[in-house]
């Protein structure tokens, strides 16, 4: 029989990574005139690494410029995006 008192969740603490990437979209006239990464926090990631998530970070900005908490008649609008791997996913990125 299965008991309750058993059962373990499994934790996403202990076996992914989460890292926060900051970009920045700027608006003229409510349209975007650019997206661009401000920043990627991340102290023992390789450059390669750094790279990928920064793309990764880029692609997901450019699909949030359209939703309405975000978007801006003129301005600049800084996102802060964050990104959980598992650690055998990123230890992958070489």
């Amino acid at each position: 029989m299965f008991s309750l008192s058993q059962a373990k969740a499994q934790g996403y603490q202990k076996d992914s990574l989460q890292f926060k990437i900051i970009t920045q979209i700027k608006y003229k006239q409510s349209r975007v005139e650019s997206i661009s990464l401000k920043k990627v926090l991340c102290d023992y990631c390789t450059e390669k690494q750094t790279e990928e998530l920064g793309l990764e970070a880029l692609r997901l900005a450019a699909l949030e410029q359209d939703d309405p908490r975000n978007k801006m008649k003129k301005g600049i609008k800084i996102l802060s995006i964050y990104i959980r791997l598992s650690k055998i996913d990123f230890s992958a990125i070489k």
